[in-house]
């Protein structure tokens, strides 16, 4: 089996059999997992995924317990969600950039993260992770509610935030390029349950130029582009694949028809996730899963352009049965 070169065929669209997987999880739901094995376990060789990523999100300082500092100076609360957390003091307090200095995108943890993956994982594909990518990293910056005002009121400061912001990204996506890694992974959320959290106008306006500019350098340095943007996004799928976005992921069913938006960009746009991190797994029986997995087997995979996974990171709310019963699924495949 080879992870990487099977893992990029389904990407460009070709059939691959068995169809390659992955499952990521929480802090909650790796300790859970962890728990039933009765030792440590490493999520990638004993998942048998075929993606390792590196994360911009990782090795944040700790300022005082559950509160974690980024790069970028903002404070995190990771009291409950111990995963992401929430902003709990952005460091832009009003329109201005004055006494803020952006980090150092040669001097910050990941490519040395990339290094050790690169020599743990050899065999897989490997993704740079740029976590809070645009959208998510302005209103991590300002906070949400005064972006939202400022999209309207200083849209100058916005531009010049989002290009700064971009700036960054590039440079990061340009030295993650020279590390032997396959693919750049956006992280940027751009919706809620029920649609977008901007109108697409000003998605169009604000968000894709620089969006746009970030997949090319991605593609011009010769990497794969992967999206996760959670929530109803669906309406922008096209603007995603004409900025030069490759592999769309988490594919929420319980926001979006993943069967007909399947059919309706085969062979445009790859598809990654599907099964329902918000009722499948953790509220229903090891049956339902293996039920959701077999059919999204099925109806999904054939041709190519598409990587069996949940449509989101494991929570800790995951009974371990239905983990359990989602890999033997992914790593057997009997249909």
């Amino acid at each position: 089996m080879n992870y990487k070169n099977d893992f990029i065929k389904v990407i460009k669209h070709q059939e691959v059999r068995p169809v390659p997987h992955n499952i990521k999880f929480t802090v909650e739901a790796k300790q859970k997992f962890r728990d039933h094995l009765g030792r440590d376990f490493d999520p990638v060789k004993e998942t048998g995924s075929y993606v390792v990523a590196s994360h911009t999100n990782e090795c944040w300082e700790e300022v005082r317990p559950g509160y974690y500092r980024d790069y970028f100076g903002v404070i995190w609360n990771k009291t409950v969600d111990k995963t992401l957390g929430v902003v709990d003091d952005p460091p832009l307090k009003n329109a201005s950039f004055e006494n803020f200095r952006f980090p150092d995108p040669d001097n910050i943890p990941v490519y040395e993260i990339i290094e050790k993956n690169n020599q743990k994982y050899p065999d897989r594909f490997h993704m740079v992770s740029i976590g809070f990518s645009l959208f998510e990293r302005a209103w991590s910056l300002v906070g949400m509610e005064n972006l939202m005002i400022y999209l309207l009121t200083e849209p100058g400061f916005i531009r010049e935030l989002l290009d700064r912001i971009t700036e960054y990204n590039i440079r990061v996506i340009e030295n993650a390029a020279l590390s032997g890694i396959d693919c750049v992974h956006l992280c940027d959320d751009w919706g809620s349950q029920t649609g977008l959290m901007i109108s697409s106008d000003m998605w169009k306006e604000f968000i894709k130029p620089p969006f746009t500019r970030t997949c090319q350098v991605a593609k011009d340095n010769g990497l794969l582009v992967s999206l996760h943007s959670c929530g109803k996004v669906d309406e922008l799928i096209p603007e995603m694949i004409e900025a030069g976005v490759d592999v769309f992921d988490p594919f929420q069913p319980e926001v979006m028809d993943i069967y007909a938006i399947r059919e309706q960009f085969r062979n445009k746009l790859a598809f990654w996730g599907g099964l329902s991190v918000q009722k499948t797994f953790p509220y229903g029986s090891p049956q339902d899963v293996r039920a959701e997995a077999k059919k999204i087997l099925t109806e999904l995979a054939p041709g190519g352009g598409y990587i069996l996974s949940p449509s989101h990171t494991l929570t800790g709310d995951v009974p371990v049965e239905n983990i359990l019963v989602f890999l033997d699924v992914a790593q057997n495949q009997k249909l």
